[in-house]
């Protein structure tokens, strides 16, 4: 019993976000624990997420327009902090998932005729909802200014003025099992 208990403690601080001196890591099991709280719901659930250093994935299974199986591949591109944007470029693929063999080859080809269009306008059609969410043709934009998470902080006062007057987001970046952000300071207003 007191090996579960501290196994468990253990694997709970082995997941928590790493403090570094110029930024943050964040564990890739924590991460996705995170996406399927803020994501799972009646037409989009999150299955997995595998951060790489080049081409990471996040897969999905989406109920709606079409009952299907994504991967994401993605990888970020330069952080626009003046816009709080973040962006990164993706690539969808896609597969039908029915329990229907009929439907199944139907939605297979169905796939295969539209791959890259399918994929982009099922994505589009699940991020409907989350206004802080742009997606292009391949590139997705994560409006910071925008995400109720992280809006207490951006606003969070200190010394006078928000948090993210303050600091930046310098750059994000994957390694395996971990997304990286790099942080600094915001450069002082010209007088």
């Amino acid at each position: 019993m007191q090996a579960s208990w501290s196994s468990r403690l253990q694997r709970s601080w082995q997941q928590r976000p790493i403090l570094h001196r110029d930024g943050v890591s964040l564990q890739e099991a924590w991460l996705l624990r995170k996406l399927q709280q803020a994501l799972n719901g009646e037409r989009l659930q999150i299955d997995g997420l595998s951060l790489l250093s080049r081409d990471s994935t996040l897969h999905l299974t989406a109920h709606h327009p079409l009952a299907a199986r994504l991967t994401l591949h993605f990888d970020f591109l330069p952080v626009d902090w003046n816009s709080r944007q973040i962006c990164l470029r993706y690539q969808v693929q896609g597969e039908a998932i029915s329990p229907s063999t009929t439907r199944r080859v139907l939605g297979g080809l169905l796939l295969g005729v539209l791959e890259g269009a399918f994929g982009h306008k099922a994505l589009q059609q699940l991020a409907k909802p989350l206004d802080w969410l742009t997606l292009e043709q391949d590139v997705a934009m994560i409006d910071l200014s925008r995400l109720p998470a992280l809006q207490p902080w951006l606003d969070y006062p200190l010394l006078g003025k928000p948090l993210a007057a303050r600091l930046t987001i310098k750059a994000i970046e994957t390694s395996p099992g971990l997304l990286r952000i790099r942080l600094g300071r915001s450069p002082a207003p010209a007088d």
